[in-house]
């Protein structure tokens, strides 16, 4: 690891700690010729995701966009912002093995919509109304009406299954 000051190529670790996560390691570097302290992350080589827009194109994975997307849904909720990097992480976690290179956006969404349905059920509405592209206010008594059915049906502390369950055999392989 070259110094970011002087350039030199010894460095001493002082320091390594995993992050909460555990995605990565964090590492406090001296470098052995001007002293200069500086802090690297290692993270593990994930193999490239393509994601498959609704018009066919394709893009890599970014999970910027899935963090935005949380963000928004999430905006002005009492949830704090480990619980989004938790939820973004296990979003990324499922794209990156769920054994394909290739994920439709279609499926992205419903694995966030899973993710958010527990956390915040008003962030859950918010982002699906925009996931399925929702048109009407009948759209969101739909949603209403069968999220109130699905919790009248649930034993108390049982999660349900439901329609937004992303389902791991629809995912593209290449």
């Amino acid at each position: 690891m070259r110094c970011p000051v002087c350039g030199g190529s010894s460095t001493k670790v002082l320091d390594s700690r995993e992050s909460a996560e555990r995605t990565q390691i964090r590492r406090r570097r001296m470098c052995d010729a001007c002293g200069h302290r500086f802090t690297t992350r290692e993270r593990i080589e994930e193999q490239l995701i393509r994601v498959i827009k609704r018009g066919g194109r394709k893009e890599p994975f970014d999970g910027a966009k899935v963090r935005r997307g949380i963000e928004l849904a999430l905006r002005k909720r009492p949830v704090d912002e480990d619980t989004v990097r938790q939820i973004v992480a296990r979003v990324e976690h499922w794209a990156a093995t769920g054994g394909g290179r290739e994920v439709t956006s279609e499926q992205i969404g419903a694995r966030i919509a899973h993710e958010l349905h527990d956390v915040d059920p008003v962030a859950y509405v918010r982002f699906v109304s925009v996931y399925r592209s929702f048109e009407s206010v009948e759209e969101f008594e739909a949603l209403l009406r069968e999220m109130e059915k699905a919790e009248r049906a649930r034993p108390d502390g049982q999660r349900t299954l439901f329609d937004d369950e992303p389902a791991r055999s629809r995912r593209g392989k290449s």
